[in-house]
């Protein structure tokens, strides 16, 4: 025993070198060794790996050496290099947001050299989702003083690789162009790939479209589809990729019997009034997930937001029948406990809190939920909005509202082209949520060839805390006709009401003085008398005479709104109708009163396309002895009403008298036009879309019935952007019958805040 206490070497120092930003202590209370502990080889070696495991050091040494009758023990360290930044070179076609997202590496700290072979391989996974399959990736590390680095990355990217062919065999029911259509990988064409990015291959996104073709088949009674694993051959001069896919078809499946089991709320005749699913019907695997959902839409209506419905199919091959039984597993009905508002640094909580159409302490409702969702994603003040109930509770739940704030407030000074007003300057000041309290302030100057607008506009959508709304607007409009000017002064005040959900009403007042100026002259036969441009219409020339005139007016309206986004609606839609009625007594000396009634209706359709229908009808008439004045009439033609058409030209004109001159816009005292468009996402992420449309309709002058035959038709197509700065339109309108003197298409384009 005495000898074995001789071999014992006592540690009397322990220390640390070759740090530089981590602390001395900070290493050594990473040791199970101290000093005065007996020397062990065995507790250095798990020392050693104690420093590795703390991910500073690329290299840890120990050195001992004789110290007071004992040993010293130095940790001699060398620090990974301290990343201060990453660059990449040569990355033309993307950027260095998108290559930071692949890699999510952190500057100002240590690099993990080992992980670089990791991020060459992140950066060449991220080209190849952009179809560039020859990119090849160089990292340098570049040490600086300090023991700093700077990581490069010098890319090579070659040529974006497309696919030359999409080969589909194995099929007898649906031909390979239907097959086709349910694909998103497509083939390149030259046209509009390079807009649509079409022709790219994308192995996650190929391997989703195999997922789709089966979903086709099931929907359409095919249970035993099966579809091979696509085989992708890259050419041999790596330019192209031909794609070959195979499917086994197998039998059509009818629906046999429907059951329904577990269910204790509803009964069976209940939920078969749910489900579109039938007896005898070409069994669709669409229409029983429609079916799912709508038999847990209705339990979570009544507050059974956890109701679960598990399909049990039963293929009967012989028959060629497949039994169905719904097993219902309902759950408890759940209340609210309390609702939660985060992510709202601007915004005051009753301005979010007063949309949401749930209520603590009452059951929840996942229809009320939806609508909640819809009313705070139409506010526009949120980047995102989340509704999410987290349980707390057998029976319980709190509703996490998480909001994610963008901002409302724009100042915009610059310039553009609008076809209808040609060039125009704008200064625009918007505060769309205004100190937080969901508050409208927009002040707006607009001057151009045709048209020069000052604004000013305040909105409370919630006056007094109540279920009213106000605004007030301040205007002064001058517009610009060929042969004359229309000035247009004056104010309104609105009040709005809801009346449910989805219908709203109003009541405004409207003072605004109407002044008629700078008609056009010209010279008599003889070149001496001015006289009026004969091209100047004759109730132009009347008002005019009347000099400054002053119109009062109120207005009622009632609408009903059901789009699912105000601002780029996919399905839903809006219908409403208005009176303006003006008169002496309403503080003017104008007297008429004008009927509009307007619809439209959006369908969503496959992959995001949308198709919508719109209608307006509009009526206006002078009262006793007045004239309907000129700034209340309607003209038909331009971006907003029949496109294709100059700004009121699907109207009438006046007459000049001689057949070579033709006349200028008057407007007229009745309206009807139809919209048909349809829309298909091009860039789904910057909402960017392709627009085809069809316009029909025109204006009518008084004693003129509104007549088929004097309809006037365009057709056309455009591009629509939901742009940073408001709604951009570039559209061109082909008059499919122009008559003398009008153009046969028009471009037209318009960009504005989304107000």
């Amino acid at each position: 025993m005495a000898q074995a206490q001789e071999k014992e070497i006592k540690i009397k120092l322990i220390e640390v070198k070759g740090n530089a930003r981590i602390d001395r202590m900070t290493i050594l209370s990473n040791l199970t060794l101290n000093e005065g502990d007996v020397f062990s080889p065995d507790r250095v070696q798990a020392d050693l790996k104690n420093l590795y495991r703390m991910g500073f050091f690329e290299q840890v040494d120990v050195d001992s050496e004789g110290f007071e009758g004992g040993i010293a023990l130095y940790f001699v360290v060398r620090e990974k290099p301290f990343l201060t930044d990453v660059i990449f070179e040569g990355n033309d076609n993307l950027e260095k947001d998108r290559l930071n997202d692949a890699l999510q590496i952190k500057t100002n700290t240590f690099l993990e050299t080992q992980n670089i072979k990791r991020y060459v391989k992140q950066i060449e996974d991220a080209y190849e989702a952009e179809a560039y399959y020859n990119a090849s990736v160089i990292p340098v590390i570049q040490r600086l003083p300090d023991n700093q680095a700077v990581l490069t990355f010098l890319i090579e990217e070659g040529d974006q690789v497309y696919i030359r062919n999409i080969e589909i065999t194995g099929n007898r029911v649906f031909k390979t162009k239907e097959i086709r259509k349910q694909m998103e990988t497509d083939t390149y064409f030259w046209l509009t790939s390079w807009i649509t990015e079409s022709g790219r291959y994308k192995k996650e996104q190929l391997s989703f479209d195999t997922e789709r073709i089966k979903d086709f088949y099931l929907n359409n009674g095919y249970l035993n589809i099966e579809v091979s694993e696509p085989e992708v051959v890259l050419s041999e001069d790596k330019e192209w990729f031909d794609i070959a896919l195979t499917v086994t078809e197998g039998e059509q499946f009818k629906i046999g019997v429907i059951d329904y089991q577990g269910a204790a709320v509803f009964d069976t005749e209940a939920l078969s009034e749910m489900t579109q699913s039938k007896t005898d019907a070409i069994f669709d695997r669409s229409q029983m997930r429609a079916d799912i959902a709508a038999i847990t839409d209705h339990y979570g209506q009544k507050g059974y937001i956890y109701t679960n419905v598990v399909p049990d199919l039963r293929p009967n091959p012989g028959s060629r029948t497949v039994d169905v039984t719904f097993h219902v597993i309902e759950g408890e009905p759940v209340k609210v406990r309390e609702i939660l508002i985060s992510g709202n640094n601007k915004t005051r909580d009753k301005v979010i809190r007063r949309e949401i159409r749930v209520n603590e302490q009452e059951l929840v409702d996942t229809k009320a939920l939806r609508r909640s969702f819809q009313r705070l994603n139409n506010l526009n003040y949120f980047e995102s909005v989340n509704l999410v109930p987290q349980r707390v509770a057998p029976g319980w739940v709190d509703l996490d509202v998480e909001v994610k704030e963008k901002p409302t407030g724009t100042f915009s000074v610059g310039g553009g082209y609008s076809s209808q007003d040609k060039f125009i300057a704008t200064f625009d000041v918007t505060m769309g949520n205004f100190l937080g309290k969901g508050q409208l302030l927009k002040f707006k100057i607009q001057t151009g060839r045709r048209r020069d607008t000052y604004t000013l506009t305040f909105r409370e959508p919630y006056l007094f805390d109540k279920n009213l709304s106000g605004t007030t607007n301040l205007f002064s409009q001058t517009r610009f006709f060929g042969v004359y000017d229309e000035k247009r002064t004056g104010g309104d005040l609105t009040l709005g009401k809801a009346f449910g959900e989805y219908v709203r009403g109003s009541v405004s007042y409207t003072l605004e003085s109407l002044e008629i100026t700078n008609l056009s002259t010209q010279l008599d036969d003889d070149g001496e008398t001015v006289i009026i441009d004969r091209r100047v219409p004759q109730r132009v020339r009347d008002q005019e005479a009347l000099g400054e005139t002053l119109t009062g007016a109120v207005g009622f309206s009632l609408s009903r709104d059901t789009r699912d986004f105000f601002f780029d609606p996919k399905e839903g839609g809006r219908s409403s109708v208005s009176l303006q009625y003006a008169d002496t007594f309403l503080g003017g000396n104008n007297a008429y009163y004008k009927v509009i009634a307007e619809s439209s209706r959006f369908f969503p359709l496959w992959w995001d396309h949308v198709f919508s229908v719109r209608g307006r009808f509009g009526f206006a008439e002078g009262l006793g002895k007045k004239d309907l004045p000129v700034g209340e009439r309607f003209y038909v033609g331009g971006i907003n009403t029949v496109r294709g058409f100059n700004f009121g030209e699907a109207g009438p004109l006046s007459d000049t008298g001689d057949p070579n001159i033709r006349g200028e816009i008057v407007g007229g005292n009745k309206q009807l036009f139809f919209n048909v468009e349809y829309l298909i996402p091009l860039v789904k992420e910057a909402k960017v879309k392709l627009l085809l449309f069809y316009d029909y309709g025109a204006a009518f002058s008084e004693g003129e019935q509104i007549r088929r035959s004097e309809m006037r038709e365009s057709a056309g197509i455009g591009i629509r952007w939901i742009s940073p700065v408001g709604p951009l339109r570039l559209e061109q309108g082909y008059n499919l019958d122009p008559r003398p003197g009008e153009k046969r298409k028009i471009i037209e384009f318009s960009i504005g805040s989304l107000f």
